[in-house]
């Protein structure tokens, strides 16, 4: 009888572990889409792969490589396009991403106080 329920609590942690999602990371650009969505971000791969992953419960930080005088107070202010980013998410059945975290791994210049050159429009 013991293996029996060995094996049962064996698939039966295997079945939650599958419903539960599996994180994946990932890296790339943030892409302004033609209809930005509200906590929604398009994240494009070196090689050319989108995908759309939901942010309103992400937690957004910096990378160390980022130069403190580089970061603002509220990092979700510099997710905006052209921004690389590290995204720790897992997929929903909808194929859309949902992340639990956002790394910051190269920010784009933000435009000077004289409105001299524009900088990158904000998608949040």
């Amino acid at each position: 009888m013991r293996p029996a329920v060995a094996s049962s609590f064996f698939f039966l942690s295997l079945g939650i572990a599958v419903l539960a999602g599996t994180p994946g990371i990932f890296q790339g650009e943030i892409y302004e889409s033609a209809k930005p969505t509200p906590g929604w971000i398009y994240v494009r791969a070196r090689n050319g792969m989108m995908r759309k992953v939901e942010i309103s419960k992400a937690r957004v930080s910096y990378a160390e490589s980022v130069a403190a005088a580089d970061r603002a107070a509220d990092p979700a202010k510099d997710l905006v396009n052209g921004a690389e980013v590290q995204v720790t998410a897992e997929q929903d059945s909808a194929g859309d991403w949902r992340a639990s975290r956002i790394e910051i791994v190269k920010v784009q210049p933000r435009s000077d106080q004289s409105g001299a050159q524009p900088g990158p429009r904000k998608l949040l």
